[in-house]
């Protein structure tokens, strides 16, 4: 097993194997993290190296996977990785991973306390809790990995306290108190750990203890982020202060009475039906539905016994609905001895074959055909008359809809019901739904193995999971596949493989011998409305791996709400899934594969190039149309942003419906459809459009950290740019390509981006776009101590901002300008600069640059010795940014808070604060926060008389800005490394390098730093 949720191992029996040396861990941790998945070469490059990687970082890969790859053959998996352009893929099933078998185990887990089977729930999360040895991906050295390591640990505490709320459920409050005592030092902050302590002290009869508790938690609160509790926490101390009894525990839960006996078997008619079809020989996979099917069957509790059990199954076309039912119902025949009656109601007229199938029926039960009425309601009660009392099975196979099962139904609790149905049976009254859903990889791989063998299964394993995957889970295309193999033996699975690589003849491969998956898809696509088949076509324009439900009205170009009951109607006939995520706000919506194929082909034949062309113009132009909705809402307007000619669309109802009432939380959800839409109009040659959306969506990259995506984004938008010839495209995106490296603190990749950006858009003249790059460009010359430039650069751009009428582009630059007249000590300057930025942002009402602006003013406060008010700053930048979500903002906030805390001698506040800041920077991918924590966290150490811990702060930060290329924070750093070395010598070559990095520099700051370097250079060389 590959164990992520801890220390990352390698167990085979029992026994850890040895992975090697660090950069094999950071490339088998990476492999695993993307299970099944092809990883990039880049991707493992950047894991490893994170910057900077040496031109033999290819080979060096290769190594490692060579390396890894002896490790897996000595675990017995020789295949388990292997070569996939562009990178590799480690073939593991999913039972031999520690991470998702937790998460199955959770989702196990929800559904069981959705059942209302809450003492199971709790026991499952206890299993999967049980997975974990430690902090995710721990003992791997690369931010690449750490920052992926975020979600589990999430994951992990979410599980934690889903498990400690099934146990109060569940009466054990006296159990978990110490448990949760853990758990709220450990997660200060998690007001929801606070209330459920609260919670198990106050049933435990420990009321003075829950409201300590309830203390405590608002003084972290109050002094980690300067917020009081939510109101749930209030509402909680005060219930507790006043017994509420609405916080008692809940009363045990009663068995429910035990159920009559069943009437006795009626006595068995000289005519018993045995019409079911046989079941297939090698049907396997279904046992959780046949369990559940079984029991719907069997059920006679106080509430049923006068009903009749319906048993509606329901999936896309070729499933297995009819395999399941009709195994189902030879499994529990013994429980029907008065015969089972079934029908197949295929492409059948309610109104033709209604009175056909009871007359049938009726000869079955032993009525002469002279006897059977030729009236259809007197057959119905002819029907219900015959099978009453008796103890007989209805199987009512692909239905269409409901009116066909109505008459048919029998009267008598005695009897119950069976049916399949592509869409849902909703007006079966007291039906259980049953949903079938396509096999998951080890079912298909079982499936194929019985139809060919499992010898041809394991001579082509590779071959063989490449066929499951085309076949998408659909037990039908895996039972046609498997039928042309095994009626020829001589045929290699990888020779079917490539025939069903060729998307367009896709559907001709999944034929043999009258089983057609086409003609199934089709049946089921004929009986869709016109509107409908149409939507079902377009929507194989979208190469997203989802979609909302927006898209239908994009593609229609029709009104949203019309457009969202069309999508139903594809819902409904199993030709569309619905896809839940647990903290999406709306549903959103897939394919299938082999149905998008389809859908494909009749988009072909009955759209025209042109037509389909516009369709997705809509479609993409609506992505770019929201995507800059979203930015005007996060910016206040259309600020420090720049937008192409490309036509959008937009739906007028689109502002009711929340689609961005909270913009980056919005364009987070949607982060996987934005980059896909980028590729999709890349693809489609839509080069304005391209640059366009890719710009835009950098609002949400930046703000969440996703740097892969801004990078992929940028350069896929650059390249269709250039060869379209669209300079201002170029331009952007070298551009958003240089704020990327500068967010990255590549500084030397960063000022070259924005020099040919700067040429491109001079040449273009573009003037907004000049300034924009000016801005960044000068906060790089900053970085690099190029003091002229960079003030000759934020004059330019400024005078250029307010003639575009780019506020917050202001604000930046005067929050920036505000920050060098801080470090050359004009407090004066620095204080007009910043009342000129807050003012402007709160008039905008800008949060994000709010917080920017408030944290400059927060500096300001500590140069000028009013700390108080310094902390205050920082709380309110602290409680924007995580409302608003802002990851990137919040490190900067808690390392500046650890900093004001160093500052007034709170050592021990400092220290928990700045580990935050240490390990959020890290997560996140800041080096230069993660760099200038770790020097305060080396001053923190010395003066508490911490030596080693001190210097091996410092050392770290100290490569740390040597990496950025940040010489006057190198030059502290290596300042501080001279006050704490042992010896003089040491403490001499530390001096004198930072001399020789600060003569150079040209600011106040540095000339300040210099004289304090002379002055120590002096007493060393004399003491020496």
């Amino acid at each position: 097993m590959l164990r992520l949720l801890g220390p990352v191992e390698l167990v085979v029996d029992q026994r850890s194997l040895d992975l090697g040396g660090p950069r094999q861990r950071v490339v088998l941790t990476m492999l695993g993290l993307n299970a099944n998945r092809v990883v990039p070469v880049d991707q493992l490059i950047d894991a490893v190296w994170n910057s900077s990687p040496p031109s033999t970082a290819k080979g060096q890969i290769q190594i490692c996977i060579s390396a890894l790859r002896k490790v897996f053959t000595d675990a017995g998996l020789p295949e388990a990785i292997r070569t996939r352009p562009p990178g590799y893929i480690l073939e593991i099933p999913d039972d031999a991973l520690d991470s998702t078998r937790f998460a199955a185990l959770v989702a196990r887990a929800r559904e069981e306390s959705d059942a209302g089977s809450g003492e199971i729930a709790a026991a499952t999360l206890r299993s999967a809790l049980a997975l974990w040895r430690g902090s995710a991906l721990s003992g791997v050295a690369s931010d690449l990995v750490q920052r992926a390591a975020v979600p589990l640990d999430d994951q992990r505490l979410a599980a934690v306290e889903e498990r400690i709320r099934l146990d109060l459920l569940l009466g054990r409050h006296e159990e978990i108190c110490g448990e949760l005592r853990t758990l709220v030092d450990d997660n200060p902050l998690r007001e929801r750990l606070h209330g459920f302590l609260m919670l198990a002290l106050y049933r435990a009869g420990r009321q003075a203890d829950a409201l300590e508790v309830g203390r405590a938690a608002r003084t972290v609160l109050i002094e980690e982020i300067g917020i009081e509790p939510g109101q749930e926490l209030q509402d909680l101390e005060q219930a507790i202060l006043n017994r509420s009894p609405s916080l008692n525990a809940p009363p045990a839960r009663q068995k429910a009475p035990a159920g009559q006996a069943a009437p006795p078997a009626a006595e068995a008619p000289a005519t018993i039906p045995r019409q079911l079809p046989a079941s297939i020989t090698d049907f396997t996979g279904r046992d959780d539905l046949i369990e559940v099917l079984r029991a719907g069957l069997a059920t006679e509790s106080e509430e049923e016994r006068y009903a009749v059990p319906i048993m509606a199954i329901s999936g896309k076309g070729g499933v297995g609905k009819s395999s399941i039912a009709v195994r189902v119902a030879h499994e529990v025949a013994d429980r029907f001895p008065d015969g089972q009656l079934y029908a197949d109601l295929r492409a059948q007229s309610p109104d033709d074959r209604t009175g056909k199938l009871l007359a049938r029926f009726l000869r079955s039960l032993g009525v002469p055909g002279t006897a059977v009425p030729d009236d259809v309601g007197e057959r119905e009660e002819l029907f219900r008359s015959k099978v009453s009392g008796k103890r007989l099975l209805l199987v009512l196979d692909d239905v269409t809809n409901e009116n066909q099962v109505l008459p048919l139904l029998p009267g008598s609790a005695s009897c119950a019901v069976i049916t399949t149905s592509r869409a849902r049976l909703s007006g079966l009254p007291g039906a259980q739904w049953v949903d079938v859903d396509v096999f998951d990889v080890d079912q298909s791989a079982d499936l194929l193995a019985r139809i060919i063998g499992q010898e041809r299964v394991n001579a082509e394993p590779e071959a063989a999971v490449e066929l499951i995957t085309f076949c998408g889970g659909l037990p039908l295309a895996l039972r046609i596949a498997g039928a042309r193999l095994a009626s020829r033996p001589h045929l290699r699975i990888d020779g079917l493989v490539r025939r069903l690589r060729d998307e367009a003849r896709r559907l001709d491969e999944f034929e043999h011998h009258g089983l057609e998956l086409r003609s199934n898809i089709g049946l089921t696509y004929k009986g869709l409305a016109p509107d409908a088949q149409r939507l079902f076509q377009l929507f194989s324009l979208i190469r997203a791996p989802e979609f909302p439900a927006w898209t239908a009205a994009a593609l229609l170009d029709m009104d949203i709400y019309d457009a969202e009951d069309i999508l139903e109607s594809l819902v409904d006939a199993q030709l569309v899934d619905t896809v839940e995520y647990a903290d999406a706000t709306a549903t959103r919506y897939r394919f299938h594969d082999l149905i998008q194929v389809y859908a494909r082909e009749k988009l072909t034949e009955s759209a025209t190039q042109e037509e389909r062309t516009e369709a997705l113009a809509r479609l993409l132009g609506a992505w770019l149309s929201l995507a800059e909705e979203a930015h005007r809402r996060e910016y206040g307007g259309d600020y420090t942003i720049m937008h192409g000619d490309a036509p959008r669309w937009a739906d007028a109802t689109w502002s009711n419906m929340g689609l961005t009432a909270n913009p980056i939380d919005w364009m987070d959800s949607e982060r996987r459809s934005l980059v896909a839409a980028v590729r999709q109009a890349a693809n489609a040659g839509m080069d304005e459009l391209c640059w366009d959306l890719a710009l835009t969506s950098v609002t949400l990259f930046e703000s969440k950290g996703y740097f892969d995506d801004w990078l992929e984004c940028a350069r896929t938008a650059e390249t269709v740019a250039r060869v379209a010839g669209n300079d201002v495209g170029v331009a952007a995106m070298r551009y958003s390509l240089g704020t990327l490296h500068m967010f990255q603190t590549r500084l030397q990749e960063a000022a070259q981006c924005f020099g040919e950006a700067l040429e491109g858009f001079r040449a273009a003249g573009h003037e907004h776009g000049q300034a924009l790059v000016l801005r960044n460009d000068a906060h790089v010359d900053g970085l690099r101590g190029d003091i002229g430039s960079m003030l000759i650069k934020y004059g330019a751009a400024l005078v250029t901002m307010r003639a575009s009428g780019d506020r917050i582009g202001e604000a930046h630059i005067l929050r920036s300008l505000a920050k060098h007249h801080l470090e050359e000590g004009d407090t004066t300057t620095a204080r007009g600069l910043l009342d000129d930025a807050v003012r402007i942002t709160r008039e905008v009402n800008c949060l994000r640059a709010e917080a920017q602006v408030e944290h400059r003013v927060a500096e300001l406060h500590v140069v000028t010795g009013q700390i108080d008010q310094a902390r205050k700053s920082l709380h309110r930048v602290l409680q924007i940014v995580r409302d608003t979500g802002d990851r990137i903002g919040e490190t900067y906030a808690l390392y500046s808070l650890g900093v004001v805390r160093h500052k007034e001698g709170r050592l021990d506040n400092a220290e928990t604060t700045l580990v935050h800041a240490l390990d959020l920077s890290r997560k996140m991918g800041e080096r230069l926060i993660e760099a200038k924590t770790l020097y305060s966290l080396g001053q923190i150490a010395l003066a508490r008389g911490g030596g080693a811990a001190g210097t091996t702060h410092l050392e770290r930060a100290r490569q740390l800005f040597e990496d950025l290329g940040s010489a006057l924070w190198q030059a502290k750093t290596l300042l501080a490394l001279s006050e704490a070395s042992e010896t003089g010598d040491d403490a001499l070559v530390a001096v004198l390098r930072a001399a020789e990095l600060l003569t150079p520099l040209t600011s106040k700051e540095s000339a300040q730093l210099l004289a304090e370097v002379e002055m120590t250079r002096a007493a060393l060389s004399s003491s020496v």
